[in-house]
């Protein structure tokens, strides 16, 4: 690689090292936060440094691919798949934008193998961005990498004209890798069943091991049955269909039989992630009871190893307790019977996900932290989901927490200042119809201010990556992508109680006040009668972010009078003119927060991180 590609890897992993924050935990809060402080002005010089290093090397050489040397276009390849080594996931848009470009000129310079490759390539890295976003918008990258896989997939009937052996292991491998993306539908199950069956049709064809005897045929076989294991997902959704239990429970037994020969060569205990699998089989295909499976679940669970960030340790601490409650939440008794033990798993998940190494801190690993908001059981005395979400934020970027926090405290120092000069805005607030009735519900009304302005940007988790180690200026890509943040966070908080109010400022907070801009597109303002509460929080947010913005280090923040004077110029479209003019007016009440109400919310942050177990 050239000397750039390096120093660009290299700062990478240096932002994520300087993402840890528990080295810092020893210290009191102001001693954190000058450390925090000081590792954040280094990012935002890599950060810039990173993006400087693209602009005056990388983009103009994608700009002029197809003129590019032989030895510029080896250095982009291995640039590429150094960005995400081992499946490790460095910087997956740029990877996907190197491979992608890298396509133009294998098909320029009709150069085959190179083209089979780079299709792969490319659709592996679509397939990490689909995975970040495919609960939100699946169709977004889903289309492109099966386009991409198939076509690679589709050079099998040149097969013989094709001599290279690691060629024709990607047709192989993107033959098998078409299967990825589909949902749990009966109809998209029965198409991802077609074609793990068709691909392994191929590969257990022995003319084809004949043809190409150099290749790992057992290897791809045993992938494409853990593949195939993945619709269990397809008979979770409540689907029953004979052949698809038939063929995950071969697939099941398939590589549970090669986990035990492999523990009987080694001496190592079977992976646990493929005893699930396997446990789960079973279930679906009436071989155990629920109540049998529970136990089952539980004895691995506990028998986890709670230090293991290996992908089997992720899979074991965060998936296992999604799925636990997802099956425990299918039947009442159940509901009750397991309390202490949802209780308990999600604890120690808690525990797991504060004490991850930042590099651990990959597309896969956020997604099965999500998976635990997806099926979320909260229980009137027990947990609940505002909680822990609040816990996940801070355990892992402190600085977001705090700006949530001052965000929920902006919120509601704007609304109690609209509730005493113009309680009018108001109405139609959690239905109150009249100005008396929202002077007279000032508390409860300053209360949801407040924790709507804590969780509208909840859906961030999704995007925990992107925001705290992206490690150069985001590409015009990535902030479309963000822009699902409303979505999920919508989504999250939509389903349990104790956040059922704020779901509808994390969908709306980004959409301007005019109606004509802003997303997402298809929000409608006039459905939602507790606007008004999101009009303040959009503007309480958008403060913040111009006094201290903890997504992009490069910006220097802005004073208060410098920010007002932002918030002013955008209160013909974007905000509330009414809001904006109360808020001007409290330019003194805010000054006084300021002097402190960082600190403070630091303070509050680092109580969670010191404390052994804030959930009890």
């Amino acid at each position: 690689m050239k000397e750039y590609q390096t120093q660009y890897i290299a700062n990478l992993t240096r932002v994520m090292q300087l993402g840890e924050i528990t080295a810092e935990l020893s210290l009191d809060a102001e001693h954190f936060l000058k450390e925090r402080q000081k590792k954040r002005a280094v990012i935002g010089q890599l950060t810039q440094e990173n993006t400087d290093l693209l602009r005056k090397n990388l983009f103009p050489v994608l700009d002029n691919i197809t003129s590019a040397s032989r030895e510029e276009i080896k250095d982009l390849e291995d640039f590429a798949l150094a960005l995400m080594p081992g499946g490790q996931q460095l910087d997956v848009m740029l990877s996907y934008t190197i491979h992608n470009t890298l396509i133009t000129y294998a098909r320029q310079w009709n150069l085959r193998d190179m083209l089979i490759r780079e299709l792969y390539h490319t659709a592996m890295a679509a397939y990490y961005l689909y995975a970040m976003i495919q609960d939100i918008a699946p169709d977004r990258y889903r289309w492109k990498m099966q386009l991409l896989f198939g076509e690679a997939a589709s050079y099998i009937k040149l097969y013989d004209e094709i001599e290279d052996p690691e060629t024709r292991g990607y047709i192989h491998r993107a033959m098998a890798n078409l299967a990825l993306g589909y949902s749990t539908s009966p109809a998209a199950g029965k198409r991802k069943m077609e074609i793990i069956r068709r691909s392994l049709q191929i590969l257990t064809d022995p003319v084809f091991q004949e043809k190409t005897p150099s290749l790992p045929w057992d290897l791809y076989i045993y992938k494409s049955h853990q593949e195939r294991t993945t619709s269990l997902s397809v008979l979770r959704s409540g689907t029953v269909d004979a052949q698809i239990m038939r063929e995950v429970m071969e697939s099941a037994e398939y590589v549970w039989d090669k986990q035990l020969e492999n523990s009987k060569r080694t001496g190592r205990p079977p992976s646990p992630r493929w005893c699930i699998v396997y446990e789960s089989a079973q279930y679906h295909c009436g071989i155990l009871t629920l109540e049998e499976f529970l136990k089952r679940l539980e004895e691995l669970y506990l028998n986890r190893d709670p230090a293991d960030y290996s992908p089997d340790g992720t899979y074991t601490n965060l998936f296992l307790p999604a799925m636990y409650a997802q099956y425990v939440s299918r039947n009442q008794q159940y509901l009750q019977a397991k309390k202490e033990m949802i209780g308990h798993m999600y604890r120690m998940m808690l525990r797991y996900v504060r004490k991850t190494p930042a590099h651990q801190m990959n597309i896969n690993f956020v997604r099965n932290i999500m998976h635990t908001f997806a099926d979320f059981i909260e229980y009137p005395d027990g947990l609940r989901q505002k909680d822990l979400l609040l816990q996940m934020v801070v355990c892992r970027n402190p600085e977001t927490f705090v700006y949530l926090q001052m965000t929920a405290c902006v919120s509601r120092m704007l609304l109690e200042r609209t509730v005493q000069e113009a309680p009018h805005l108001l109405l139609g607030v959690l239905g109150y119809d009249t100005t008396e009735k929202i002077t007279a519900a000032r508390q409860e009304l300053a209360d949801l201010a407040y924790g709507c302005g804590m969780f509208h940007d909840i859906g961030q988790l999704n995007f925990a990556k992107m925001t705290t180690m992206a490690g150069r200026c985001w590409f015009k890509e990535e902030q479309e992508m963000f822009r699902f943040h409303t979505d999920a966070g919508a989504g999250i908080l939509a389903r349990c109680e104790s956040t059922r109010l704020y779901a509808d400022t994390a969908a709306g907070h980004h959409r301007c006040f005019s109606g004509n801009d802003g997303y997402p597109a298809g929000y409608n303002r006039a459905e939602h009668p507790n606007q008004p509460i999101i009009d303040i929080v959009s503007i309480a947010a958008s403060l913040n972010r111009l006094l201290d913005n903890n997504i992009d280090y490069t910006k220097e923040p802005l004073s208060l009078s410098q920010a007002l004077e932002q918030i002013r110029l955008r209160s013909d479209g974007r905000f509330s003119p009414d809001l904006v003019r109360l808020l001007l007016k409290m330019e003194p009440e805010l000054e006084e927060y300021l002097r402190d109400g960082r600190m403070q919310a630091y303070r509050l942050a680092f109580e969670y991180l010191k404390s052994e177990d804030p959930l009890l």
